[in-house]
């Protein structure tokens, strides 16, 4: 019984770790803004005046993809956002690779992964 208590301690205590973990990640990752007007060459802002971003619709919001990374556009600037469940887009982004999970095959880029649609489209799913 005591082993049993043990565990169940162990396994609650690396679930919050993890938890804690993946929210600083998506913390950080929102407050990461990219400025299109900037000239800095800080980590958080670029220029992309020299970027063709792609952009897509998707459930009402304008995404721009910017090698690989997906944004939308707040006033002059576009926020880093995470890549919505569903959205299809005709291209995918390179320097990402191909992976089977479940036996499925996947393309994943910048932790976003793709599947294949119907009319020579990719989706973007999470498996």
């Amino acid at each position: 019984m005591k082993k049993l208590k043990l565990s169940i301690f162990l396994l609650l205590t690396l679930t919050t770790f993890s938890v804690v973990n993946a929210q600083e990640k998506v913390n950080n990752e929102r407050d990461w803004v990219i400025n299109e007007k900037s000239k800095s060459s800080s980590k958080q802002t670029i220029n992309i005046s020299d970027k063709k971003p792609q952009k897509i619709s998707y459930d009402g919001l304008d995404y721009y993809i910017i090698e690989g990374i997906w944004h939308i556009k707040f006033k002059n600037k576009l926020i880093l956002r995470q890549a919505p469940k569903g959205a299809k887009i005709s291209f995918l982004p390179k320097n990402g690779k191909t992976v089977v999970m479940g036996g499925k095959k996947y393309y994943k880029s910048n932790g976003v992964f793709y599947k294949t649609a119907k009319g020579g489209l990719y989706e973007v799913t999470r498996p």
